[in-house]
């Protein structure tokens, strides 16, 4: 049988966690999780570019045509303003990162409302069979 060495006093120097090391490690996870963050952000502010924009240019083929309305026109105009400001917030986003404050405590851009869409496929739901 084995004997088994009691060592007092003896320090395993592998198993140190400095106060840095742990510094360290917190801020990697709170630059992770901003990341995360600002990619849900910017995802979410994509989608919704590609989303108006879709929409924008289908009025833009009924205006081309000369089929559509008043209230088509309209409803271009209101989206393209919409639109506008998506690609501002989609614009400030992407200077987030350069903010003195990142990650630690960035200042996120105010998101634009999401515009209601009526013809969006999306918001429909499917005919009862």
């Amino acid at each position: 049988m084995p004997e088994f060495q009691q060592v007092v006093g003896a320090i395993d120097w592998s198993q140190l966690v400095t106060a840095q090391m742990k510094a360290a490690t917190a801020a990697a996870a709170q630059l992770m999780q901003m990341k995360a963050v600002l990619a849900s952000k910017n995802a979410s502010a994509n989608a919704q570019i590609l989303r108006i924009q879709d929409r924008v240019d289908t009025l833009g083929y009924g205006i081309d045509a000369g089929e559509a309305t008043e209230a088509d026109e309209a409803e271009q105009a209101a989206l393209l303003v919409s639109l506008k400001s998506w690609k501002a917030y989609k614009f400030s986003l992407g200077k987030v990162t350069s903010q003195p404050a990142w990650p630690t405590a960035p200042a996120w851009p105010a998101e634009p409302p999401i515009p209601e869409i009526e013809a969006s496929p999306m918001a429909r739901t499917p005919d009862a069979a």
